[in-house]
């Protein structure tokens, strides 16, 4: 039995430095949809770090977020 994989869905998440507040540290996401499944990692992380260049807060982390279904053959 072969399963095959289907790429669905592609989100670029993109968390800012937003303080700390009693002690703990606050983010701020910024969540962009409707990315083509075919991006590859390395134009991911430079698209994050043109749009955090953007913005007033500091980049923590950026995410991408995968949606897969897995389809047997």
């Amino acid at each position: 039995m072969a399963i095959d994989v289907l790429k669905e869905k592609l989100t670029l998440r993109l968390e800012f430095d937003d303080g700390v507040v009693n002690g703990k540290q606050k983010v701020h996401p910024k969540t962009f949809a409707q990315i083509k499944t075919t991006a590859d990692d390395l134009n991911l992380h430079a698209a994050a770090k043109t749009i955090a260049s953007l913005q007033n807060r500091p980049l923590l982390k950026v995410q991408r977020i995968e949606t897969t279904s897995l389809i047997e053959e």
